[in-house]
């Protein structure tokens, strides 16, 4: 019986065994490039490393302008004090207060436009433990969530106009 490490590793191997340009270095760089969502990842001081073609298109950024940047480019101005003092405090304690949650915020577009997105965040340790920054994946929902006020907005008429029918047989 295949213990779970042995299992995880079968696939690697195989595709080593079956086309030897196939590394791990290509396939983690295929992954970034091919993956719609925003991949993004900061070093300690909050500095853009690594920034793919997802985070492009969403942000509207491309990966030499933004790597090197701040996360301020994508941040709305009047919520950058409470991001940098989480990341701050992340980054001296280890711990982030989300955990493994989806987180859902606003964000700011290259051509200033607001943006909803939902994101997860993995710090990165060193083997000491040492944390040396934060990657996060990174999808925009704008649309999803306008059609959700939208629909909250109708069912609040709808709810008023039923008070208003019940009220009126009284």
């Amino acid at each position: 019986m295949n213990s779970p490490d042995t299992d995880l590793a079968q696939p690697q191997a195989y595709s080593r065994a079956t086309d030897e340009k196939m590394t791990d270095e290509w396939l983690a760089q295929a992954v970034v490039a091919a993956t719609p969502e925003a991949l993004v990842v900061c070093d300690a001081n909050g500095a853009i490393r690594l920034w793919n073609n997802g985070a492009q298109r969403i942000f509207g950024f491309s990966a030499s302008e933004a790597i090197g940047q701040s996360l301020d480019i994508i941040i709305p101005t009047k919520l950058r004090k409470r991001h940098w003092d989480g990341y701050h405090q992340t980054m001296a304690t280890g711990q982030t207060r989300y955990g493994d949650k989806l987180l859902s915020v606003p964000a700011t577009h290259r051509d200033g436009h607001r943006l909803s997105i939902e994101f997860s965040v993995a710090l990165l340790q060193r083997d000491d433990g040492r944390i040396v920054g934060i990657s996060a994946i990174m999808r925009e929902v704008t649309e999803r969530r306008s059609e959700e006020r939208a629909l909250r907005g109708r069912l609040a008429e709808l709810e008023a106009r039923l008070a208003e029918l019940e009220n009126a047989s009284i």
